[in-house]
């Protein structure tokens, strides 16, 4: 399920180009943010929608990722972004048909430091005023909560049931065929190669498939997003950030939650199948080479076997790498630039949490689109935050 990042995908031709020369929003990326941003768009009436792909499906972040799902954040509009996106995961069957095998089996963070358990303490407070139940537990409680756990070196756990995993692929599909049954066209192998611009807007996108004219233009090409930014000249503070993961044999399911170790951005879950899916926060560099490590294997192995002894002889099976679109803070960039054109829509610099909060940014971005109220108020997201050094990053980012 979520290990299956490398199996190897039909090999599908290239789609003639687009049906129209003209649309009224075209979405660059088709991850599980474009094709949420298409789907909320359709929804409210805006079908005139047109999804670029520079690839096949699930070939960026959506397909690369553990599939963690969580509202243990220290800021007010993560937690909502989470806490909506968690409601909106769990009506996602129902509505699209997909079954993202969804579970609700908790994150279980571990910390070896007093200073970050204090901070930890501090942020189970703050999350329990927004409705989050995360509690600080006991150090015996997490080894109830997972069987065979070591907590030798650890100085307390916080826990929330609440969070969950998933399966990010059929986001992708479901959210593709909703929005293809209200109007929307998904066009794969369609790279971006630069704008038309006149005055203020962009008027027409410029692919390796034909020019398409267009009212609204959203950048929701992830790791992507600063190279297609700067072919309309407005420079984002992201960069593509190479992480890895792996994914063991199957075993016999004893892993309820995503079992978290903060001293090096540890993270693991069982999927389904029984395989343990994980990755670590180390071993980042900025880079767009998705090639695998020994290292990275190495260390992961290290850790799995300080928490888990008993998984020492477990196998590996598929390993991989895949780029975060990392800001400074590590919170997205949403909405329009005050420098850029007024019709360029940012929805990237998700640093590594996009698909987890995929629903609520899809929600929000089409509001914005359609002239209507957003949820939430975009301005605590807005590019210029960089330049006004109004950044505060959020310490229960993992990585």
């Amino acid at each position: 399920m979520t290990g299956s990042a490398d199996v190897p995908l039909p090999l599908i031709a290239p789609q003639a180009g687009p049906k129209k020369d003209r649309y009224e929003v075209v979405v660059i990326g088709g991850g599980a943010i474009g094709l949420a941003i298409a789907y909320e768009l359709a929804k409210l009436g805006l079908t005139d929608v047109l999804v670029l792909d520079k690839d096949s499906l699930v070939k960026g972040a959506t397909g690369r990722n553990g599939g963690g799902v969580r509202a243990q954040w220290t800021s007010t509009e993560n937690i909502q972004l989470a806490q909506r996106s968690i409601t909106a995961f769990k009506n996602f069957a129902a509505e699209t048909g997909h079954n993202s095998f969804f579970r609700q089996g908790g994150y279980l963070f571990l910390t070896r430091s007093e200073p970050q358990m204090q901070a930890l303490t501090k942020a189970a407070a703050f999350q329990n005023t927004h409705g989050v139940r995360t509690r600080v537990i006991a150090l015996e409680e997490a080894t109830r909560i997972v069987p065979g756990l070591h907590t030798g070196g650890c100085v307390g756990a916080t826990f929330n049931p609440d969070d969950a995993v998933l399966f990010p692929w059929p986001l992708v599909w479901g959210w593709k065929e909703a929005a293809e049954k209200l109007g929307v066209e998904v066009l794969t192998f369609a790279h971006a190669t630069g704008f038309e611009v006149s005055g203020s807007r962009i008027t027409a996108v410029r692919t390796n498939r034909g020019t398409i004219g267009c009212t609204w233009v959203v950048n929701a090409a992830g790791a992507w997003s600063r190279d297609l930014a700067r072919l309309v000249g407005l420079e984002l503070p992201v960069k593509p950030e190479r992480h890895e993961i792996l994914v063991s044999e199957p075993l016999k399911p004893f892993l309820g939650p995503m079992l978290v170790d903060l001293s090096n951005g540890y993270y693991v879950n069982q999927d389904m199948r029984g395989e343990l899916v994980g990755g670590l926060g180390t071993h980042t560099e900025e880079s767009m080479e998705w090639h695998s490590s020994l290292e990275f294997a190495r260390e992961f192995a290290k850790t799995t076997v300080r928490l888990l002894p008993r998984l020492g002889p477990v196998r590996v099976l598929r390993q991989w790498a895949g780029s975060y679109d990392k800001t400074p803070d590590a919170k997205p960039i949403l909405g329009v630039a005050e420098t850029g054109p007024i019709n360029l829509v940012q929805a990237n610099g998700f640093s590594g949490h996009g698909m987890m909060i995929s629903p609520m940014v899809g929600r929000l971005t089409a509001q914005l689109i359609a002239g209507q109220k957003t949820d939430l108020d975009l301005r605590r997201f807005a590019l210029e935050r960089f330049s006004r050094g109004e950044l505060e990053a959020d310490p229960m980012v993992i990585g």
